[in-house]
């Protein structure tokens, strides 16, 4: 061994352990509020999502369409949703390749439960992000108050309610993407911003929006345009071009939801608008939930992408505050309150200054008053926490159905009945195979009149044969026999 070799390695000493020492540091650096909240959120969610789990809800379909995709991810396949169709690609429906990135989780704990507890985890760092930037433009006060209030706010509560979605993976790009702006670190947050296009179609919109208030904060007037020409494209791309080519039926499905004479009209839109109970609520509730504030920072703009797709789509479900539409709302408006606390504390007026010093305050109070009508205050609630002789049936039917079969259900187990390499159809859909099962929930499974799950199996292929090997609750499992 060299003198020189000898000198070398002694130097790198030093310089690991002033690196594992720079990394504590930063660790400690950050605001106590970021921590707690984080960890609280993550702590609540997934205690919301396991009583969910464990009561055998089943809000939609969606969970199990995530859990499919990730299926054949981890096997390194084309993600075909069979609940959507026997050979449904998912990325023919919504476009966010993204969610790949959670494969390798999934892998390691192939279940449904895995996407409710990485759902928690995902709004976790999100929370983290939204309670720094609080602390660093507003003090500890604010860090805490605001960081508490996005934690727990309706559109992330009502989010985690409806069990997983791709803007899970959203919510903490979008944060950090808000957090670096309100630091003027322009070119990461572009970045950030830009990575939207890839969690789902619309939010090239929303990445459009962000070039263009960019442009405005920064005046850097080449980096908001580039990011704005970045999301129109990809959104122009992905839903003229790769989602109807990965479709089953050559179309972009969802634009049936907003019809061109609707867009040809704005003075009637806007007078639908206005006059629906639905969408002025979603409105007045995101504007009052920040004290007001976010009507003084153009970040509040951003909001305007989102709403404006939900607002002509025809289908009332996205009007409204529930479902998880409002997720990717809720970092914005969060941080564009805190800049409208900053810049309204600059204000002329001494009463605009006085009512911005208390802001955060307002802020949290005012999501303290609704914190009663939204889901986690079910968790007080000691009958939550009990389960009874439906969960029992429920659990008899998933050790009556056999692993490595195919089965078609409603979507009352589906979630459930994925593992053990079952093969899982949604019942009655066009070109499903000749199940070996059919599971049936007569009492929350979605049917619209009388179901009998031997005699459903007989309807749907004539000619085959079924017998009913468990009838319990509700719940009913029909096996054919030949």
């Amino acid at each position: 061994m060299t003198a020189t070799s000898t000198r070398t390695e002694e130097a790198d000493v030093p310089v690991g352990e002033s690196r594992w020492a720079r990394f504590r540091a930063g660790v400690r650096r950050q605001p106590r509020s970021a921590w707690v909240w984080s960890g609280l959120a993550f702590v609540a969610y997934s205690l919301f999502s396991t009583l969910q789990w464990r009561r055998f809800e089943s809000p939609s379909y969606d969970l199990a369409i995530f859990t499919q995709i990730l299926q054949r991810y981890a096997r390194f396949e084309a993600p075909i949703a069979t609940v959507k169709g026997a050979d449904y690609n998912a990325l023919g429906d919504h476009f966010h390749p993204l969610l790949a990135l959670l494969t390798p989780f999934y892998a390691a704990f192939p279940s449904a439960f895995t996407l409710l507890i990485l759902q928690a985890l995902l709004v976790a760092v999100s929370v983290f992000f939204i309670a720094k930037t609080a602390h660093e433009h507003l003090g500890a006060a604010g860090g805490w108050l605001i960081g508490g209030t996005y934690a727990f706010s309706w559109g992330v509560q009502q989010a985690v309610a409806v069990q997983f979605h791709e803007v899970a993976m959203g919510a903490p790009i979008l944060a950090i993407s808000l957090w670096l702006m309100m630091r003027e670190r322009w070119v990461p947050a572009a970045i950030w911003a830009g990575l939207l296009v890839f969690i789902k179609e619309d939010l090239g919109l929303t990445v459009f929006m962000i070039g263009l208030v960019l442009a405005w904060r920064s005046r850097r007037l080449v980096l908001g345009a580039l990011l704005s020409l970045w999301g129109v494209v990809m959104f122009g791309l992905t839903v003229m071009v790769i989602l109807p080519t990965l479709n089953a039926h050559g179309q972009y499905d969802h634009s049936r939801n907003i019809s061109a004479d609707q867009l040809g009209n704005p003075v009637r839109v806007i007078g639908e608008i206005v006059t629906s109970d639905q969408r002025m609520s979603t409105v007045l509730l995101l504007v009052m939930c920040t004290g007001l504030f976010l009507v003084r920072s153009n970040l509040g703009l951003l909001v305007l992408p989102t709403l404006g797709w939900r607002f002509v789509s025809t289908n009332h479900g996205h009007w409204g505050t529930t479902w998880h539409y409002s997720l990717m709302l809720m970092p914005i408006v969060h941080v564009a309150a805190v800049d409208g606390i900053i810049r309204l504390r600059r204000s002329d007026s001494a009463f605009l200054r006085a009512y911005a010093r208390h802001g955060a305050v307002i802020i949290a109070t005012f999501a303290v008053a609704i914190s009663n009508q939204l889901p986690l205050f079910q968790l007080r609630d000691p009958v939550q926490w009990q389960t009874g002789p439906r969960q029992e049936s429920a659990r008899k039917v998933l050790e009556a159905v056999p692993g490595n079969t195919v089965v078609s259900t409603d979507i009352s187990l589906m979630h459930y009945l994925l593992s053990d390499d079952r093969q899982v159809y949604f019942a009655g859909m066009p070109g499903n195979p000749v199940e070996d099962y059919l599971v049936v929930d007569k009492t929350a499974g979605g049917w619209s009149g009388p179901v009998d799950a031997a005699e459903y199996g007989r309807t749907l292929h004539p000619g085959t044969r079924w017998e009913t090997v468990l009838d319990e609750n509700g719940y009913q499992v029909a096996r054919r026999l030949e």
